[in-house]
């Protein structure tokens, strides 16, 4: 499974975060507002592969610091802008890594609903780029989309799919995301509510390596709690992804079983 497939973080971890949701108190419902905000992203990539009947063990850690700006654009409009910081990915043992710092400076800006719902966008990605839209694809993600109407006990689901045809992969990843806002809570000292989020995880495809076709069959889950500030600011999230994926050489009947864990952080920059 290519290094490459694994980042970058912000389009690995789709939908993790909420900013600036304030809720509007007389109606006991939940919306984004205007913000300016920083947050630090670090997500621990634990990935063991079984090899010659033994098992290669492969940690990554990729971390970003991304910027966060939403203005009002009219009463029922938001304009948002999410900037890329600084980017730093290590691997353990020492592998080839791509070089994520060209993703410095990636800003991705438009027009949004009140619930998160983009309605435009533009990006500072050239279009033959396909690895920074990939990265602009999860960028736009970064906020989840409520529903109109949210409140304590609102549940929902959104199903996204990502797309891999380069570099002689065929990769194609569907997540089915089921959040509920369960309640309010304290977090890090402040009052906050607190979404809960459940994933169902598939990934199916093909890809090249040393001229050999390799079939990819995946599943997994995930979890994760996210806090939002009744003051109007997103505070923090954990999340854990499960997978196990089958790799099978082509016109072979011989597989590798990959397992990977991924365990991501959000922290607001104070």
């Amino acid at each position: 499974m290519p290094i490459r497939r694994l980042l970058p973080l912000v389009a690995a971890l789709p939908a993790i975060a909420v900013v600036g949701a304030i809720p509007a108190r007389a109606q006991n419902i939940i919306v984004y507002s205007p913000a300016s905000v920083r947050y630090h992203l670090i997500s621990v990539i634990d990935r063991s592969q079984g090899v010659a009947g033994q098992r290669a063990h492969l940690r990554i850690t990729n971390e970003q610091q991304v910027g966060v700006q939403l203005t009002a654009h009219g009463r029922d409009t938001l304009d948002f802008s999410y900037t890329i910081d600084s980017s730093h990915i290590t691997a353990d043992p020492p592998v080839d890594l791509p070089d994520v710092s060209k993703m410095v400076g990636t800003n991705v800006h438009g027009t949004m609903a009140p619930t998160g719902l983009i309605y435009t966008y533009a990006s500072t990605v050239k279009d033959n780029d396909p690895d920074g839209q990939n990265l602009v694809h999860g960028m736009m993600r970064f906020l989840v989309v409520l529903p109109r109407g949210a409140h304590v006990g609102s549940t929902w689901a959104d199903t996204t799919r990502s797309t891999v045809r380069q570099n002689g992969a065929n990769l194609d990843l569907a997540t089915i995301a089921t959040s509920k806002l369960i309640g309010d809570t304290v977090y890090a000292g402040r009052k906050a509510w607190r979404v809960q989020r459940t994933l169902t995880l598939t990934l199916t495809g093909n890809q090249s390596q040393a001229g050999v076709i390799q079939d990819l069959d995946g599943k997994g889950t995930g979890t994760g709690m996210y806090y939002l500030g009744t003051d109007g600011i997103y505070l923090g999230s954990y999340a854990t992804q499960t997978m196990h994926i089958v790799i099978t050489r082509e016109h072979s009947t011989d597989s590798v079983p990959v397992d990977q864990v991924v365990t991501a952080k959000v922290e607001l920059v104070k």
